[in-house]
């Protein structure tokens, strides 16, 4: 019961297996809305809460019987969320949460639409996952995720059909299977934060190269730099691969800007044995040698030695060749007048000190 009426609740407490990591006492959040556009016009008309508890996975789910019921519908839901020291949703950070305040405004409630700290964990399943995944939909991370198919009783495209048969014609059938669907959600959402929580941990131990970039990098943008620098080089010690020689790359980048400059040639140089086929590792130490170290000659020697072993890239690098050539030969002209000049010097000098020898003697 709220000040606006009565809100529909249906509450129950399932068992959940323990889950490791554990992401603690955070409401998982899931509506269902009349339409994906995040109007004016968008209800939202039915909502799950998901809070794990002691006593296993207590589910709330509110219903919308009617628009007329919208405020105590929202009130309902707010409070259950505002009491929760998190929130987490999927994709809830562009739609759910958005549209909620939106019909919070709409229903003219007072206030705002407050929440605790929200986390969206479709940002962290493309920054942890993107590179395996063909899309990034619930269900399809559900799949190759979480390693299970869901057997919906509804697919989402109709969910929203079913909610209008409701009100014109009181159809239930189909409203039932909305409402599933909508537990399945956002249980599916406490399982998924765990094994995001994993993954950013590094615990999984079947993780390649590419993994491990991906974790580096989200981790290094978050500002978790120490995590991010564990990561990356966790990449780079896979040692071939296309994501193992950019990790090298992304260290060899930090290196640089710290000024270990030795330390950076010494990582390209193993990563050049390493990885052989990528142009981009003789790139960035060619590049290192010539401006960093001011060793155009050596930096020649890798390019030439790329281009022989990568035939391929030839023509890519060519121009830098080129130009390294120009460089050194410049440079060796250059030694060679000074020390012409040193040499001329050098004879006047002994010519001056000479002493004047006397004729007559």
């Amino acid at each position: 019961m709220t000040p606006y009426g009565t809100a529909a609740v249906r509450q129950e407490v399932l068992a959940l297996p323990r889950l490791d990591p554990d992401p603690g006492t955070i409401a998982y959040l899931d509506t269902e809305t009349t339409g994906l556009t995040g109007g004016a016009g968008t209800y939202v008309f039915a909502a799950a809460i998901a809070t794990p508890q002691e006593c296993g996975l207590r589910v709330a789910q509110f219903f919308l019987p009617e628009p007329g019921m919208e405020s105590a519908f929202l009130l309902a839901l707010h409070d259950e969320l505002v009491a929760a020291t998190g929130v987490a949703t999927f994709n809830g950070g562009s739609f759910d949460l958005p549209v909620l305040r939106t019909r919070w405004v709409m229903a003219r409630m007072p206030g705002e639409f407050t929440h605790s700290a929200h986390v969206d964990l479709l940002t962290l399943v493309r920054a942890l996952y993107r590179h395996r995944l063909e899309t990034c939909t619930l269900r399809y991370v559900e799949q190759r995720v979480l390693g299970y198919e869901r057997d919906d009783p509804l697919p989402s495209a109709l969910v929203p059909d079913a909610y209008f048969d409701y009100l014109r014609a009181g159809a239930r059938d189909f409203l039932e299977a909305a409402l599933e669907h909508n537990r399945l959600d956002v249980m599916s959402l406490v399982h998924l934060h765990s094994r995001l929580l994993r993954r950013l941990q590094g615990g999984d131990i079947d993780m390649d190269a590419d993994d491990w970039l991906a974790l580096g990098r989200h981790r290094w943008r978050r500002g978790a730099r120490a995590d991010g620098w564990r990561a990356l080089r966790n990449a780079t010690a896979f040692a071939s691969g296309e994501a193992a020689a950019t990790a090298g790359l992304l260290l060899t980048r930090r290196l640089v800007r710290k000024g270990s400059i030795t330390s950076a040639d010494a990582l390209l140089d193993w990563l050049e044995s390493s990885a052989r086929d990528d142009v981009r590792v003789s790139v960035a130490r060619a590049r290192l040698l010539e401006w960093r170290r001011r060793d155009p000659q050596k930096a020649l020697s890798v390019v030439e030695d790329a281009q022989r072993r990568m035939p391929e890239a030839a023509l890519e690098l060519e121009q830098r060749r080129a130009r390294l050539v120009r460089k050194v030969s410049s440079r060796n002209g250059d030694d060679f007048r000074r020390n012409t000049d040193r040499g001329q010097r050098d004879v006047r000098q002994v010519q001056l000190e000479a002493p004047i020898l006397d004729g007559t003697a």
